[in-house]
């Protein structure tokens, strides 16, 4: 019998990540791209790898460090990313490098770390009398439960649970991040926002994106935010690379923050970074979503809503204060009533 052997290429090496979540095979499909944009308006042709097979080790890693200083536009972390895949891609079609020779011989930038911007109420606020209603959605969506943007986008109507006022999301594994699935929740004002669009939804509909194409998801939420930020006057930009100093995450670390201010680990797990403790995983659903409560007028932006949801949050305290006081008296009047049974005796 003979076997049919597919010979190492591109669509082979494709095939070969399949299984990885699509925001990894979308990764590898840019940081490949990159590769051989450079290797066309360096070296006048698209796939130069044939030729690298055929130079020396030191030959291969004086290109490798000309395609990284060809990047002038990436961050120095994203470059870190690109060369990783395209490490990996080159080694499995035969150009294997040396460690040593990566770390010794390759010069990466510094990643610079400019101080982050403390998004807040009012920039928020502004910010969404310039959104349309799908670009706000999304917004009050991620900020209420802590999600990356990249998961938010890829998340179906049949990971939402509806039954209450708060709409429970559960990630599955294979769109997080860290490939392993947690449980968040919108807050009311996102859930009521989001509401009428689920209605024309079939369950396996993405909700906040058109396509199975995550990463041009992000980048069209990208641009829309951009084009807001300029319109309302809140465009600033980094020092050093230009970036905007508000961008998709912002939203996301404003409610990361404001929920670490009162319990930085339940944040951790809400936002699924590793927290200190697994606490948080063994409590049932009910008890996350009281604690999610607990706090959740720190995640809502419309004032009206921010106010009414405090108030409810309090008169449920007072409310809870008051059946602790009745129970603590039914426990005197049953310890007096023992105590005068034994004089008695």
């Amino acid at each position: 019998m003979t076997l049919k052997i597919r010979s190492r290429s591109k669509d082979t090496f494709r095939d070969k990540v399949s299984s990885q979540s699509q925001g990894s095979q979308d990764g590898f499909v840019t940081a490949i791209k990159n590769f051989e944009n450079f290797s066309m308006e360096v070296h006048g042709k698209v796939d130069i790898i044939p030729d690298m097979k055929e130079l020396d080790d030191s030959q291969v890693i004086d290109i490798l460090q000309a395609w990284i200083n060809w990047n002038t536009n990436l961050a120095p972390s994203t470059m870190i990313v690109f060369f990783s895949r395209v490490k990996k891609y080159l080694h499995y079609l035969g150009i294997k490098l040396d460690s040593q020779d990566v770390k010794n011989e390759l010069e990466f930038r510094r990643n610079i770390e400019e101080e982050k911007y403390g998004l807040t109420l009012d920039n928020i606020q502004t910010i969404f009398k310039d959104l349309s209603y799908d670009t706000r959605l999304v917004f009050t969506c991620q900020l209420s439960s802590l999600m990356r943007i990249g998961e938010l986008v890829q998340l179906r109507k049949k990971d939402l649970i509806l039954d209450g006022l708060n709409i429970i999301v559960k990630i599955p594994p294979t769109i997080s991040k860290r490939s392993k699935g947690r449980t968040t929740f919108f807050s009311k004002e996102a859930s009521l926002l989001l509401r009428p669009k689920l209605r024309i939804l079939e369950d396996n509909d993405l909700i906040f994106a058109s396509s199975d194409k995550p990463r041009q998801a992000e980048i069209n939420v990208q641009k829309k935010l951009r084009l807001a930020l300029e319109k309302c006057g809140l465009n600033m930009r980094t020092s050093t690379l230009n970036l905007y100093l508000i961008n998709t995450h912002s939203f996301r670390a404003y409610g990361i923050t404001k929920l670490s201010r009162h319990d930085p680990n339940y944040a951790r797990r809400l936002a699924g970074q590793k927290g200190y403790l697994d606490q948080y995983d063994r409590l049932a659903l009910d008890e996350k979503l009281a604690l999610y409560e607990k706090y959740e007028y720190e995640l809502t932006i419309d004032q009206t809503k921010r106010d009414k949801v405090k108030i409810e949050q309090l008169e449920n305290d007072k409310e809870h204060e008051i059946n602790l006081l009745k129970q603590s008296i039914l426990e005197l009047k049953n310890n007096f009533q023992e105590i005068k049974n034994k004089i008695k005796v």
